[in-house]
């Protein structure tokens, strides 16, 4: 069943800076990236890591050849099919315009290679468990890619650029079956976005089960050259050929958590993500919901980065947490053109096939962000029973991530050099077969050290002082303070009327039920009708409750000469 055209996403690969992207209609191409946005995605770079590991052979010889076997066909091989024509398949396409030069021969090589490639590359990140399933099997045995070559019925100014002029055309002659294709469509681009990539996706199509419209088949990948463009497996080409293949496979839907797509928008052809470094996540817009973020996912030199879904959370899961969101919405992952490792055979590693930690759940970091505190890792869910974890922790330098020296292991106490900045763990899961790292979510930016409050008094409280015999009268005010040993009851400095002589103020508090703490203030002599008296303060070392505070005025002899409470609440 052919549904409605979905939209076409494409990715360029330009020496020069790209135009702008903009808004066009359903069908166009709007999205155009140059080779620099691939760098932290480059599934060659991960290969090669896993090479330097130990984990892969660098030669390769227990995976798919990367050099091709078989005669030029231009139809499909049915006879030599490794799988069956019921399973969903890639055809791999080599296709070029009316009258042009056949240079199939010079990129055959470059395909098998580019089909080895992805199928390493996803045999480690799926912990061997899956791959994709390419139409397979020449003369050579059923290692080999089915290339088929396609001579276009119309002149090379007929599909310059355009996608669906190549794709139907191409349906056309293959046959109008349930499989997906990926085109090397050669010298067909006019080079005004140098050498590029474009695919199909359904972005409003999300639903988690094997309905899912995108297991349908019939969808087209293109890889657009120039006439001067080099086939070589070892650079861009396979990261590439992978991504418009999983824009096919369904990647990435509007309702991700990391898409690009903007809210609202029913229109755009965006089907990125912005949580980079990864094979499907670009800055693909002016309008995009969010800035895309290049260092999400740490790259180690030794593990194996996480290239294809960081986090794991947006397209791709071989077990994700139920509830989340790859368990309720569509996960590449089930995608109809994946195959078991067991069926793929030499694709995964033959009998040799590496299954290195898989990260399905991102670990964690618990704890106040703020001086001082303790910060608290888990290691996160993984696939593949790992060894060992090796947890770093990280904090924000600007738009990268530093290690802090010597801060590893599950609990990390923040300091003052962490203050404004955001704190993260990476932890490297090992077994025998290999390592693979990931990052947790990061914190809040650290609290700054807040300087210690300054007390000042507020007055809620009046005292009033009297005396019968009328040598003295007024009124303080006190105030009750909240400090690190309790709270200090405090009268601010007030002038009351007395007679002439010298005189002190006894202040007291204590709990309501309780014995009082005191304090006298300095002697105070005066020869007139009033004097000054110093402001004074009690400590109750009690953090709460009510209080009884008492005020007396003593002359020389210590004798009480007016006084008066207060209590409170």
């Amino acid at each position: 069943m052919r549904l409605a055209r979905p939209v076409v996403v494409a990715l360029l690969l330009l020496l020069a800076l790209a135009p702008a992207a903009s808004a066009h209609d359903e069908g166009d191409v709007d999205h155009r990236d140059t080779p620099a946005d691939l760098a932290g995605a480059d599934i060659n770079r991960t290969l090669a890591v896993a090479a330097m590991a130990g984990h892969v052979s660098p030669d390769m010889p227990q995976y798919l050849p990367t050099t091709w076997c078989g005669t030029r066909l231009t139809s499909n091989d049915t006879a030599h099919a490794a799988f069956p024509a019921t399973q969903k398949q890639i055809k791999v396409v080599y296709a070029y315009a009316l009258g042009a030069a056949d240079k199939s021969a010079q990129w055959r090589d470059a395909l098998q290679a580019n089909v080895s490639r992805i199928e390493q590359f996803l045999t480690l990140q799926t912990g061997g468990r899956r791959a994709l399933r390419f139409d397979m099997g020449t003369e050579c045995g059923p290692q080999y890619v089915d290339i088929q070559v396609v001579e276009l019925p119309q002149a090379q100014a007929y599909y310059l650029d355009d996608f669906y002029a190549v794709a139907d055309d191409v349906r056309a002659a293959i046959g109008d079956d349930s499989r997906d294709v990926f085109v090397l469509a050669d010298n067909l681009t006019a080079g005004g976005y140098g050498v590029y990539g474009t695919g199909e996706v359904m972005p409003d199509e999300d639903r988690p089960d094997a309905g899912n419209a995108h297991n349908f088949g019939q969808l087209t990948a293109i890889m657009w050259t120039l006439l001067n463009t080099v086939p070589n497996p070892t650079v861009w080409q396979p990261t590439v050929m992978l991504h418009e293949i999983t824009h096919n496979l369904g990647a990435v839907q509007w309702s991700a958590p990391h898409t690009t797509h903007p809210p609202g928008d029913m229109t755009g052809t965006y089907a990125h993500c912005w949580d980079g470094e990864d094979v499907m996540c670009y800055e693909d817009g002016d309008d995009m919901v969010h800035p895309y973020v290049p260092t999400v996912c740490p790259l180690g030199d030794g593990p194996i980065p996480q290239t294809y879904d960081c986090g794991r959370d947006d397209y791709f899961n071989p077990d994700p947490a139920p509830g989340s969101y790859l368990a309720t919405h569509w996960n590449v992952y089930n995608s109809a053109f994946m195959a078991p490792c067991t069926q793929l055979g030499k694709a995964c590693g033959d009998t040799v096939v590496p299954a290195p930690p898989v990260n399905t759940a991102l670990p964690t970091v618990t704890g106040a962000a703020q001086p001082g505190a303790v910060l608290t890792a888990s290691a996160g869910t993984w696939l593949n029973s790992p060894t060992s974890y090796a947890l770093q922790w990280q904090r924000a330098a600007g738009d990268d991530w530093a290690s802090v020296a010597g801060a590893i292991g599950p609990s990390y106490v923040t300091t003052a050099a962490d203050t404004g900045a955001a704190v993260r763990v990476v932890v490297t899961a090992t077994n025998d077969d290999g390592s693979a790292i990931v990052a947790s979510a990061p914190t809040a930016p650290i609290a700054a050290i807040a300087p210690p409050p300054v007390a000042k008094p507020n007055p809620s409280l009046r005292i009033a002082l009297r005396d019968r015999a009328r040598h003295a009268k007024g009124t303080l005010a006190a105030s009750i303070v909240a400090v690190p040993a309790g709270r200090e009851v405090r009268t601010a400095a007030a002038k009351v009327a007395v007679t002439a002589g010298t005189w002190r103020l006894r202040l007291c508090a204590g709990p309501k039920r309780g014995p009082l703490r005191c304090t006298l203030t300095k002697r105070v002599r005066t020869r007139a009708r009033s004097v000054r008296l110093p402001a004074a303060r009690v400590l109750v070392r009690s953090a709460s409750g009510a209080l009884r505070i008492t005020a007396a005025l003593v002359d020389k002899r210590q004798r009480v000469r007016a006084q008066g409470s207060a209590a409170s609440a």
